[in-house]
Order: C-alpha cells, then sequence, then structure tokens
C-alpha cells in the first residue's frame, strides 16, 4: 500500500487502484495527473485499509483475462462496502475481454479505458466519475435528512423525550438495544438514529431474526462460499458484511437461536466473521442496533438468551412507548399517516367520530396498526371523509354517569384523591386507561379528578 506524498497538494483526489497483477500501468501518474493520488491495492483485504484509512470516490480496476472474476468479485464486494464508490475499467487485453463481460459491465463500472494510458482522457473521465459521486453522495445524504425529518415523533412528553434521546445517541456508535411492543415503530427509530450518525452515508442492513426459517438465518447473517452446502450454487455476501461501513439493524433479537448467539458474540468481540464453508475471516466494520419485543432478562431466566450476549448488546437501552400510552398524539399522527398514503389528486380527513374511536381504542397492534387502519380506510370509504366504520373501529357504547359511580362505590370502599392518583400513575397518564381500570367512563373520570382537585 502506497503512502500519501506529505508534499501533495490540497487539490489532489484519492483513487483506489485495484491491479492483481505485477504490472506497474500508472507509475506516472504524480507526473502525468497531479490532481490524483493513486492508491494501489494487490489483494482484496490491502483495498478494503485502504478505503478505510483514504476517502476514495473513485476507483480504478485493471482487468486482463488471468484476474477477470476476481477483479469483478472484488469489485463487487467493495461496492457493496462503500456504495458512493464509483469505478472506472482499464483493459489489458483490448476490446474482446470487453466483449466477455459486456453482459455484466453497466452493473460495474461507469466507463473504461485501453492501456496504453491516455493521460489527458484519463484525467477527463476521473473527474467526471468523481463529480457522478459528489452528486451521488449528496442526493444520499438528502434522502437520509428527508426520511429523519419526514419521521413524526407526536408532541406528547413521552415522544419528544425519546426523539431526544435518539438525537443523542445518534451521535455515538456504540451498539444500542431498543425495546417495545410490536409495531411501535423500532424500525423507523433505527432509521432515524442511521440517517443522523456518522455512518449515514455507509448502507442500512435490516434483518428480521424472527421472519427467517433457522436453516436459513446463519447464512443469511455471516454468508456461504460456493458448495458449502447443498443448494449453495456461488458465494453468498451475508448481511453483517453487507452493513460493512454501515449500520446493521437485528429485529427481534430475542428469536435468535443459542447457536447463532454464540456466533453474533464472537463478531461482536473480534469485529470479524467466516462465511459458511470458508477458512478465511473478513473484518467488518459496523453499528449493530437490536430490537426485541421480548423482555430478554426473562428470556434468560427461560435459558433462551445467552446472559453474557445481553450484557454485550445492552450498552444503550432504549424504550418505545405503546401507543396507547400517549393517545393524545393519536390525532397528529393519523393525519400524518393519512397524508403520506393517500394517493395523489385525492384529498380525505376523518370526521370527529373517528377520531374520537381512535382514541378510545386500545391499538394492540400499535403505530403499525393505525397505518394499516388508515390504508383501509382509504380503500373502503366511500367519500371523502373517513368514517369509524371506515376504520373498523367502533365508538365506545355511552353509559350513565350516575350508574358509573354507584357500581364504582360498589367496587371501592372509599373514592379518594389517592386512588385516582394511583390509577394515572399506573396508566402512564393517560386519562382513558386509567377510566377502563376503575371500570368508569372518561366524563366520570374527569368529573372526579376536578372534585378530588387533581392538577394533571
Amino acid at each position: 500500500m502506497s503512502k500519501r506524498n506529505t508534499t501533495t497538494t490540497h487539490m489532489e483526489r484519492d483513487v483506489l487502484v485495484l491491479n492483481f497483477t505485477d504490472e506497474t500501468c500508472l507509475n506516472d501518474s504524480r507526473t502525468n495527473l497531479p490532481n490524483w493520488h493513486f492508491i494501489h491495492a494487490n489483494s482484496l483485504d490491502c483495498a478494503y485499509k485502504i478505503l478505510e484509512q483514504h476517502s476514495c470516490y473513485v476507483a480504478i480496476a485493471l482487468v486482463g483475462h488471468s484476474h477477470q472474476q476476481a477483479v469483478l468479485k472484488a469489485v463487487k464486494q467493495l461496492s457493496a462496502s462503500q456504495d458512493s464508490l464509483l469505478w472506472l475499467a482499464l483493459f489489458r487485453d483490448g476490446d474482446n475481454l470487453l466483449d466477455n463481460i459486456s453482459y455484466c459491465f453497466t452493473d460495474y463500472f461507469l466507463d473504461y479505458h485501453h492501456l496504453p494510458v491516455d493521460w489527458a482522457r484519463l484525467d477527463h473521465t476521473l473527474g467526471h466519475i468523481y463529480g457522478m459521486a459528489q452528486l451521488k453522495l449528496r442526493s444520499k445524504l438528502g434522502t437520509a435528512a428527508s426520511k429523519a425529518n419526514s419521521i413524526c415523533f407526536g408532541e406528547s412528553k413521552e415522544m419528544q423525550q425519546l426523539k431526544e434521546t435518539l438525537d443523542k445517541v445518534a451521535c455515538t456508535d456504540e451498539t444500542i438495544l431498543i425495546g417495545g411492543e410490536t409495531g411501535t415503530g423500532k424500525g423507523l427509530c433505527a432509521q432515524y438514529i442511521h440517517s443522523l450518525s456518522p455512518r449515514r452515508n455507509g448502507p442500512f442492513i435490516t434483518v428480521n431474526c424472527g421472519a427467517l426459517p433457522p436453516t436459513l438465518i446463519h447464512s443469511e447473517l455471516f454468508g456461504h462460499e460456493k458448495g458449502a452446502f447443498t443448494g449453495a450454487n456461488k458465494q453468498y455476501i451475508g448481511r453483517i458484511e453487507r452493513a460493512h461501513k454501515g449500520t446493521l439493524f437485528l429485529d427481534e433479537i430475542g428469536d435468535l437461536s443459542l447457536e447463532l448467539q454464540i456466533n453474533l458474540l464472537h463478531f461482536l468481540e473480534e469485529n470479524y466473521i467466516e462465511r459458511i464453508g470458508g477458512n478465511q475471516t473478513t473484518e467488518v466494520d459496523c453499528r449493530i442496533i437490536f430490537a426485541t419485543h421480548v423482555n430478554l432478562e426473562n428470556a434468560i431466566e427461560e435459558g433462551l438468551f445467552r446472559e453474557d450476549l445481553y450484557y454485550r448488546i445492552n450498552i444503550i437501552q432504549l424504550e418505545i412507548p405503546s401507543l396507547r400510552n400517549h393517545i393524545n398524539d393519536i390525532p397528529l399522527l393519523a393525519n400524518d399517516c393519512l397524508t403520506k398514503l393517500t394517493p395523489p389528486n385525492h384529498q380525505f380527513s376523518f370526521s370527529d367520530q373517528a377520531l374520537e374511536a381512535m382514541e378510545a381504542y386500545s391499538w394492540p397492534g400499535n403505530i403499525r396498526e393505525l397505518k394499516n387502519r388508515i390504508q383501509r380506510a382509504i380503500i373502503m370509504c366511500e367519500s371523502d371523509i373517513i368514517t369509524e366504520q371506515d376504520l373498523g373501529i367502533s365508538l365506545p357504547k355511552k353509559t350513565d354517569s350516575s350508574s358509573d359511580v354507584i357500581d364504582l362505590v360498589k367496587h371501592r370502599s372509599e373514592i379518594d384523591t389517592e386512588l385516582i392518583l394511583a390509577a394515572i400513575r399506573n396508566n402512564g397518564y393517560n386519562i382513558s386507561a386509567a377510566a377502563r381500570e376503575l371500570n368508569i367512563s372518561r366524563t366520570t373520570f374527569y368529573r372526579l379528578i376536578k372534585k378530588c382537585k387533581i392538577k394533571l
């Protein structure tokens, strides 16, 4: 690996040169192309180290008959680890070689040149590719920022505190464990963290550990070599390796088998993986965000989760509130979903009864269920006003206030301030849930709050 000359100008840009041969075709680059710094790699590992130490947006691959497949394989792997890297092919053996790989050429390269090097033309081409890489990078940054800004957290105290915490942890590179019920938006929070992190230019790779068959998840995570098992017709790059220089989001980590938990713990400790059927290790630099809907401490007691892995991943722990615990955010969240899901040239709104029904509903499926019901309502409604029937939610039956109080008195020997406050605290200041706990209507519950002079 060559080292940067300390006398280079500030205009000089790094270019990775992938050369698996002994041929020295770009040795005169310092003289002929003073604005470009060519860094040679004679192996894939060497190329990875160069990309770790230098900001390369342009790369050149020397392609010849003898190392053709090895070069294409290396370009594919390097591109997967750094998708902002754009490639130029440099052919040694004439047009017949281009014909051999024409079927996949555009999958790997933006342009090609032939030896001997035409320095003026190469300078122009590199400038064009560098400009394309910068445009791609800006587009990616804009998309990441747009995704982060498009997430509606709500205005409740609970969700604003969550957003502040996410903003803080995004700047670090530590492992994060996100807990919360199914459908609360753990995946969205992971994407939000990635989009604000120093790794936002890298890939964001998602694996749902509970959705993959046990027979496939090992290969999906760690990859495999050709011939590693029946049906392995070609090499497969696993999700962990694909997350190099980016973020790996492992959802439903509690569903991972104990055997794979050992492999994962080993990767977390050593930062390298070994593909199934392989005998070489591959170093991977990625941040990992874990998510689970189960209580991992209980899973440890039941022998379903390794205690050492739990303490290794539980560095920063976040808990996503259930939707029923910030019910006052529903109008804002529902209208945000409606705006995003409404087809072009259409306009919908919710009836007052629909909003009331949504606030009274318990939402066992959380944000995911809210989104699904609104999507269903857009399809099913017969006007531009969405009703509770369109959402498939019924308004709670109104009850007589006096009977509520009598029922409460019957089951409670005394109504006092402590009883009301306990119900409020037990339900996270969710008035509807507190009222349900005491088996009274919200109207009655608010009257009792006023009677007891409780300030919320």
